[in-house]
């Protein structure tokens, strides 16, 4: 086809692969999804721009996600929204739900939420997910309604992220229909949705339809007091989601199944059963914890000891949620912020201020790679225009688009959205005015090495400020390790290790 031989301009070519990845998510074939998604990473490696980077990595996060890596799928989800800020506003929401399903199967309820929550005010449906977060916080009665109104009114904005049929998008809001009613003790709603469910996996002939249909079945059957139909559904989903590749909705499966044998009175075989899901469920949230140690050396040999009070530098939405010295803080989001958030998940390492831009604007390889690399680190002449035609004309689409940003936020009385577009408007006008000279003259930029020097040391600075008027004491600790100049590091006492995790 065009969009593999190369025919296809680069946009064309990636918008045929997101949105072929999407329909094969929404459509649940997991494994073709999967071998699309590799050849569109091999695409993006050396043809991808704008927001497609970006996108190429939720798909990733959600096959990953799939295969039970829940920590590289949190790393490429977290990397997703970095990429994808800049370019999404409503689908923002995409890599956020995702985040957040991630988050809750690591048993991270809180970061769950907080990400799921920051779908929602992107404009994004946040469910089922977020009535899921609602029953692992133990109030299955809300747990029931919020689903319940996701079923009954759902969101009819179109996105091509999400499964255009509706059976479709209604499946994973029964297959949560059916846990959560069942935990509220409403049967009747549970068989009704896993009966919906069925339908829905006999009509599109997806293996993971019909696993998640049959779990769901297996759960009701018992819930009636039917242990026998509920092994044999149980015992047919942990099959089926063992040959799609899913290890923890596998694992939940087997659950059920051990369930249903202890109903039966079959303990020994329930044990086993239980023991062999635990070790997979135990396993995927034991990830959340895996950084919380740290490497010392006592009596000349290397020794693994937890931290405590573990350290959080991690973005929600427009905020960082920020805990030190057991104290949490949520900041808003700076360039700066961004920068100290990339040398803090790297202790030691001196990072050269064109690789902080570089990744800042989401120049895959750094300084290794692409036109980033053709620029001098040390050379101090001219370094060309200040803005190509290019970034020019992206400034000036940039500029429409905020008016229109500052007019429905004054309809809507958002004074802190229409400030903060005031200010992004204020920069990119004196941007401009920078770059253009009289009678629409290109001026020519000094070193860019020394520009971005400058450019990072003080978006730096002003980062550390802005944390220290939440956080005195870590703006304090901030002063004291992080270094700037042309390379930057965060450089904690090796005496006294502090431990981040994003």
């Amino acid at each position: 086809m065009a969009t593999v031989s190369g025919d296809l301009d680069p946009l064309s070519t990636g918008v045929v692969y997101c949105e072929l990845v999407c329909a094969l998510q929404g459509l649940a074939q997991y494994d073709v999804a999967e071998e699309w998604t590799e050849a569109m990473e091999r695409w993006c490696n050396t043809n991808a721009i704008g927001s497609l980077h970006g996108r190429c990595r939720v798909h990733r996060a959600e096959i990953l996600r799939l295969r039970g890596s829940c920590s590289e799928a949190e790393t490429e989800a977290l990397s997703a929204c970095e990429e994808l800020r800049p370019y999404l506003r409503r689908e923002m929401g995409w890599p956020l739900s995702e985040l957040g399903r991630i988050r809750l199967r690591r048993a991270d309820i809180e970061g769950a939420q907080e990400a799921l929550l920051a779908a929602h005010r992107a404009g994004w449906d946040p469910q089922p997910g977020l009535a899921l977060v609602r029953l692992a916080q133990g109030d299955a009665v809300t747990a029931a309604a919020s689903i319940r109104d996701a079923l009954e009114h759902p969101m009819r904005v179109p996105f091509k992220e999400r499964p255009p049929d509706t059976d479709l998008q209604r499946a994973p809001l029964l297959e949560a229909q059916v846990e959560i009613e069942i935990a509220a003790g409403d049967i009747t709603r549970a068989r009704s949705a896993a009966d919906e469910l069925t339908r829905v996996a006999a009509r599109f002939e997806s293996k993971a339809l019909v696993a998640g249909a049959t779990h769901a079945q297996g759960r009701v059957r018992l819930a009636e007091g039917d242990p026998a139909d509920a092994e044999r559904y149980s015992a047919e989903a942990a099959r089926l989601w063992n040959e799609v590749g899913a290890p923890y909705e596998a694992a939940l499966a087997r659950v059920g199944f051990a369930d249903a044998l202890r109903a039966s009175g079959r303990e020994q075989r329930a044990a086993l059963e239980l023991a062999a899901a635990r070790a997979v469920l135990d396993r995927i949230e034991a990830e959340r914890t895996a950084d919380d140690v740290v490497s010392v050396e006592r009596d000349g040999q290397a020794e693994q000891v937890p931290v405590t009070g573990l350290n959080t530098f991690r973005r929600e939405g427009d905020y960082w949620s920020v805990v030190f010295e057991g104290r949490t803080v949520r900041v808003r989001d700076l360039k700066g912020i961004r920068y100290l958030a990339r040398l803090l998940a790297d202790p030691g390492r001196e990072l050269h201020v064109l690789d902080l831009v570089a990744a800042e604007s989401g120049q895959a390889g750094g300084t290794d790679s692409g036109r980033v690399a053709d620029l001098s680190r040390t050379g101090p002449g001219d370094a060309g225009e200040m803005l190509d035609v290019r970034a020019k004309d992206a400034y000036r689409r940039r500029l429409a688009e905020i008016e229109d940003d500052i007019e429905q936020a004054r309809a809507l009385e958002d004074t802190e959205r229409e400030a903060q577009a005031d200010a992004e408007r204020d920069f990119l006008v004196r941007e401009l005015s920078r770059a253009v000279g009289l009678h629409g003259r290109d001026r020519r930029a000094a070193s860019t090495s020394e520009r971005a020097r400058a450019s990072v040391t003080r978006a730096v600075r002003q980062g550390m400020a802005r944390v220290g008027e939440h956080h005195p004491e870590l703006g304090e600790h901030l002063d004291r390790t992080i270094r700037t100049g042309t390379y930057c590091a965060y450089v904690p006492d090796p005496r006294a290790p502090a431990a981040w995790r994003s």
